[in-house]
Formats: structure tokens, sequence, C-alpha cells
């Protein structure tokens, strides 16, 4: 029996690295439902749908750390109590340890017609299908302004595509960032000619006419025809796998402050996975890259701890989540949790905003746009939760 990693994916790929690095010698085994190899995901929205690159392959490869590969099939279960995983070709596979790395998958419209002119944006192949259809010029109805929308309406605006988003809150980015954050780049987008409708939301998409193409009915009674459709609403996690195994569900798989599930020698990683963060104070699914590469370091060096004994002292996350996003030219960079209900104090140093979020007068996040050195230099003061308003004082000077 190997190590098992469930998931091809960025976090995948950093576990068996860990592992090796670690001075794993064993077998591993990663399954991956894509038949693509490890790849990197944030270049889709952006440089990759632009056409400035034709593929995000991560290295190391697979087979350089002498990993089995499963790509192209899917997981359909999960035993913990016999350590077998089935595959939907139906071989088998036995682990000592199992990693969870599955990821997450794109949230849908109900009652949408399925066909040609509807897209998501979460695989390598779904971002070559849409920048083929945006090279027809076609318009552009982009339904979700989180960061996936943003980003993808950005980059076709950035191709020469009208473009209209579409969400149903406030403004771009408000459930995520909060109201001060969502007028700042609703402003950016329509400065560079992204029509927004905010709050609005789709009465009708229609099924796809002999081009391929829909007609995209909003509330407000604006109405696109011919054009294609991308839907930006989210992400719920890849658990479908899991139903049944045992392994605690609660949007994501449950996991302590180390990646361990409720299930004995079995960890997860990434996007679909809920880990306990002291500096939330709870249990928290962070869908950011630098998390998953951070929790894909901690469980591989805990697996192998684990696997030789547990001589090595088990890790645990104490990380500042940061992420980042650009749109346009203009780079969002986030430290710690961001929660729009927190007061939020806007700072301009040298004309470029800076979102202060507090808590009790405690520093809690921070939001840049365009200013990587000054949210980089406040990590340790989210850490800490320094008094905000010595934070807001530094800026301003």
């Amino acid at each position: 029996m190997s190590v098992v990693i469930l998931g091809a994916g960025l976090g995948a790929l950093r576990v068996a690295e860990t592992l090796r690095r670690s001075g794993f010698v064993g077998a591993i085994d990663v399954v991956g439902a894509e038949e693509h190899p490890p790849y990197d995901r944030p270049p889709l929205t952006k440089a990759l749908l632009r056409g400035e690159i034709t593929h995000t392959t991560l290295k190391p490869d697979l087979a350089d750390l002498d990993v089995r590969s499963h790509l192209g099939v899917a997981v359909t279960a999960v035993d913990p109590m016999t350590h077998i995983v089935t595959l939907a070709d139906g071989r088998t596979l036995g682990y000592r340890a199992l990693v969870i790395a599955t990821g997450a998958s794109p949230r849908r419209l109900r009652d949408v017609p399925p066909g040609d002119g509807l897209h998501v944006v979460r695989t390598v192949d779904d971002a070559r299908r849409l920048r083929t259809a945006l090279a027809a010029a076609r318009p552009l109805v982009v339904v979700g302004a989180g960061f996936v929308g943003c980003e993808v309406a950005a980059s076709a605006r950035q191709a020469g595509v009208e473009v209209d988003l579409v969400e149903t809150l406030p403004g771009p980015l408000y459930r995520a960032l909060g109201d001060p954050a969502a007028g700042i780049v609703r402003t950016l987008l329509t400065d560079r000619g992204v029509r927004v409708h905010a709050p609005a939301s789709v009465a009708e998409i229609s099924a796809p006419d002999s081009n391929g193409t829909r007609t995209v009915s909003l509330d407000n009674g604006t109405v696109v025809t011919q054009c294609e459709v991308v839907l930006g609403l989210g992400v719920v996690p890849a658990t479908g796998s899991l139903i049944g195994s045992g392994i605690e569900l609660a949007d994501g798989v449950v996991c302590d402050a180390g990646g361990h599930t409720s299930a004995p020698d079995v960890w997860a990683v990434g996007d679909v996975a809920r880990w306990h963060h002291p500096l939330a104070g709870a249990s928290v699914r962070v869908e950011h890259w630098t998390s998953a590469g951070e929790q894909a370091r901690i469980v591989g060096s805990n697996v192998a701890a684990t696997l030789d004994g547990g001589t090595r002292t088990e890790l645990s996350t104490n990380d500042v989540p940061y992420f980042w996003s650009d749109v346009f030219d203009v780079k969002i960079q986030a430290l710690g949790f961001v929660d729009p209900n927190d007061v939020v104090q806007v700072t301009e140093p040298a004309g470029r905003p800076v979102l202060v979020y507090s808590r009790d007068e405690r520093l809690r996040a921070v939001v840049g746009f365009g200013a990587p050195a000054r949210v980089a230099r406040l990590r340790s003061a989210v850490a800490s939760g320094a008094p905000a308003a010595e934070v807001v004082a530094g800026l301003q000077r």
C-alpha cells in the first residue's frame, strides 16, 4: 500500500513534493479526474484566457518525483475502514495514508438550457474553450462579479470584447471585500468599458441559437443578444466521492489545524478542506492558491512523520492568509481574514487605496489596490492584531 492523493492539482503536487523532500521513499499514487498533469489555475482567467500563454503546467513533473499517475479517472468511493479507494474504472487502491485534494466544482444556474455558448472557467479546458469563443468577438455576459467574474470580464475587454457583468449584490467583489472595495472595483471596471449591472439579476438565458450563442435578459430591462455567457458564481467543495465514507463533512472536509480529518490516516488540503485556523478562531475553508501550497507543505510533512513513526514534530497552520487578483493592470492583494462586516477604513497613500479591516479596534485584515509593498509589510501587524488606529496612522504618513 502507498500514500494515495486524490486530486491532481497544486495541492496534490506539493504534498508529493514535500513527502519526497521529507525522506519518504515509499510508493505515491496521484488520482486526477482531469487528463492533464498538475497545472496552475490563477492564470486561466488572465494570461491563458488572453492567449499570452498556452499552458500552466506546474513543475516538477510527477514522474520526476517517482509518483504513479492515474489521470482522467474519477474516484467513486473512499472506505477509511479498509483503507481502500475505488476508481470509476473499477480499480481499487489501498493506502497507508490518504490525502484528499479534490478541489471544488463551479456552481451553475438552475433551469438554464445546456449546450453551446455557456461557460464556466475552472479547468484549463474550460479556459481554452472560452478563449476560442472570445476570438469570434461576440458580446460576453458574465454572471457573478466575484474574483473569477471580474478577472474574466477584464481579460475579455483586453481582448476587445464587449462585456456586461451582472451581480445580484450592490457591486463587484461586494461579498468578498465589502462596500468600499466594491466601489473601487466598479470604477476600475467601468473606466475600462465593462458595463456593470449591480444590483441586477438574470431573468432568462435562452437556449443556444443556430450560431451557438445566447440571449440574456436582465431584470433591469437589459437584453444582450448573440452573446457568450460565463457563470462566475463561486464553487462548492468536491466531496461527492466521500459521501457515506464516515469522514466528517461540513461545506468541505473538516480538519484540525494540521490537516487531519475525522478518519484515521486521512488528511485534506486545498479548496476542499476546512481547517481550524488559530487567527480565525474557527474552522474555515480558504480558497486561495497560497493557502493550498501552505497546507500541502504541512500535510506532506505530517504524513511523512506519521509513516516513519512520528519522530518529527507535527506542524499546524498559523500562517496569515494571503490572496491576490489581477483586474486589468491593478493587483488586488489581501492579508488576513477579510470580513465585510468588520469596520473598514479607507486610506490612499500615494493615491493607491489600502483598506484596513478591524474588529474591537484590532486589525483583522488589509486589502490593497496596486500597493504591494504597503500590504506586504503589514503581515506581522495582521498576525498580532495590532491596534487599527496605529496601522491607519502609519499608512497616512
